[in-house]
């Protein structure tokens, strides 16, 4: 947010694209891959929003995200 000499405030929303868990910004087998080794505490692994990679909402990720993201790919 920011608020200029006006008092006008300006916002900018960025649009997250569920599941996409290396912030490309596109729902790809990529994301699947990055979420499997994350799971598998690969060193090194890093999510980038790991808000959009839990497609359960249950506040965790886990491999229920892991099949929902491999669903959403399939039907996409």
């Amino acid at each position: 947010m920011k608020i200029d000499d006006k008092s006008s405030i300006e916002l900018t929303v960025e649009s997250v694209v569920t599941g996409d868990a290396n912030g490309d910004g596109k729902l790809t087998i990529a994301d699947v891959v990055l979420l499997q080794k994350w799971l598998l505490a690969v060193p090194h692994v890093r999510l980038v929003n790991w808000e959009a990679c839990d497609l359960c909402k249950d506040g965790r990720i886990d491999v229920f995200d892991l099949c929902l993201l491999k669903l959403k790919l399939i039907n996409s």
